[in-house]
């Protein structure tokens, strides 16, 4: 019997509203009823992180403009509203993406341009029949760019991973050296070098072997090299690489989630940009059918993991806070050890909020919970050992963004920003600190687009690092 632990069963329920808040430190649900919400479907405009979508498999995108209080539909022109997976342009935060499934009609690529109020479907150059989009990631500097994830449940991909460079306009087939399994799952794109591009694959649907590969790109996708060094290599390992999350801080580590059809599976980690993975699972439940739906190393950290399962009694969300060497469950209030997580992402403006997307049929929608910022840079550690400035989040932003470091005893700092050609435009900082984690947000709303360095002085250390101001 063919063995394919890819589809979940969908629970259709109706409508309703019931916004709920328990305060910080507790799981609550924002979003009810919409049926599930699908892989990686919670975005945020980078300019107000107030203004959020969620996509879901039944009911199409929802949309919020008060950080999750409130909800509505945002359907126009969306003939598909089975979506699967969503994204949204840092730099034009008013430019959409979304890919639907292949149920039903008008499947495959959707675009917004007006903030989600109209869609247009831009399939053009995509060959598969059954067109069914795993994932989407939009270039942080030009939205005209974006790259596709296209997987089919019961045959394998004809090309998988597609490319366009007008908008959607066209998509061309960008999979040289992407072996014969195209089925595609997972794409993330390296924010401070956009050709670094790195996808995940599932096994062969078909064939019904494994392994599956985790593949690099050091040239916008143009080819591939397999970096699947320390993943399952036998061909009976079926464990899709399904999700994948890249350090904002220390873009060479990346956290990989691994479903466990077979007990090889669970989360990986690279510390030096996919040469090597390592298994680092220990305490998330060695059970097969205990699949990772989503993964998310918190932005500011490299220490710092959450995950999101899919079980019938193992589920929901994990975490870790010394880089996966052990896990622990992360649930309670409305999040349960029964609900499919599928999406988590965080909110960092005001607040620094992890949001997770259900798909379960014990519990549905968007549920938060409230983390202070406190310790960013490494929560597991009280006083730093050493000082660091922390690559700003997000990067490139408009016209806010943060700034961490961490300061291993008390100093005089400074902390200033400088336009490319060396000009002082801003000093953020300028007095002594005792030892600690510190975070600044810097608003660039005065200033033109381009790039600009910020500089760390503190004592006998300095420090400087690059941010992009895309308007």
């Amino acid at each position: 019997m063919k063995k394919i632990f890819l589809i979940i069963p969908l629970i259709f329920v109706f409508l309703h509203f019931m916004p709920e808040s328990d305060g910080p430190g507790v799981w609550t649900q924002t979003l009810f009823a919409t049926g599930p919400i699908w892989q990686e479907c919670i975005v945020f405009n980078s300019n107000n992180q107030q203004i959020m979508y969620a996509g879901s498999t039944t009911t199409g995108i929802w949309k919020s403009s008060n950080g999750g209080v409130n909800w509505a539909q945002s359907n126009g022109g969306l003939t598909n509203l089975s979506v699967q997976s969503l994204a949204i342009s840092k730099s034009n935060p008013d430019i959409l993406y979304c890919g639907t499934s292949s149920a039903g009609g008008g499947a495959g690529m959707y675009k917004s341009t007006n903030s989600g109020l109209n869609w247009t479907q831009i399939n053009s150059g995509i060959v598969e029949a059954l067109i069914s989009i795993q994932a989407i990631a939009i270039d942080p500097l030009n939205p005209s760019i974006a790259y596709i994830a296209v997987f089919e449940a019961t045959v394998d991909a004809v090309q998988g991973l597609y490319k366009t460079t007008n908008g959607g306009t066209t998509w061309v087939p960008s999979n040289t050296g992407i072996g014969v399994v195209k089925n595609i799952l997972s794409i993330v794109i390296n924010p401070l070098n956009v050709n670094v591009i790195y996808c995940g694959t599932s096994f062969g649907v078909t064939s019904q072997t494994g392994p599956v590969h985790i593949y690099k790109s050091n040239n916008a996708a143009a080819s591939w090299t397999d970096m699947s060094s320390g993943l399952p290599a036998l061909g009976t390992d079926l464990n899709p690489v399904r999700s994948m999350s890249m350090s904002n801080t220390d873009t060479t580590r990346i956290l990989a989630g691994l479903f466990q059809n077979t007990l090889t599976g669970g989360a990986f980690l690279t510390t030096n940009g996919g040469t090597t993975w390592v298994r680092q699972s220990t305490g998330i439940p060695n059970v097969i059918g205990v699949q990772i739906r989503s993964v998310l190393i918190r932005p500011g950290t490299t220490t710092e993991f959450y995950a999101g399962l899919d079980n019938v009694t193992t589920g929901g969300v994990y975490k870790t806070t010394n880089a996966g060497v052990t896990w622990t469950e992360f649930n309670g209030g409305s999040m349960l050890a029964t609900c499919v997580v599928r999406a988590l992402t965080f909110r960092t403006s005001p607040d620094s909020t992890l949001f997770a997307g259900v798909a379960g049929a014990t519990a549905q929608g968007g549920h938060e919970y409230s983390i202070p910022l406190v310790g960013i840079n490494d929560p597991n550690t009280g006083i730093p050992t050493e000082y660091n400035l922390s690559q700003n989040y997000p990067n490139p932003f408009n016209p806010t963004t943060v700034i961490n470091y961490a300061l291993p005893k008390a100093s005089f700092v400074t902390l200033k920003i400088y336009d490319i050609s060396g000009r002082e435009v801003s000093t953020l900082v300028n007095e002594e600190k005792s030892t600690g984690y510190y975070n600044v947000t810097f608003n660039a709303g005065g200033l033109s687009s381009g790039v600009y360095f910020y500089k760390l002085t503190a004592g006998d250390f300095t420090q400087s690092r690059k941010l992009n101001l895309v308007k």
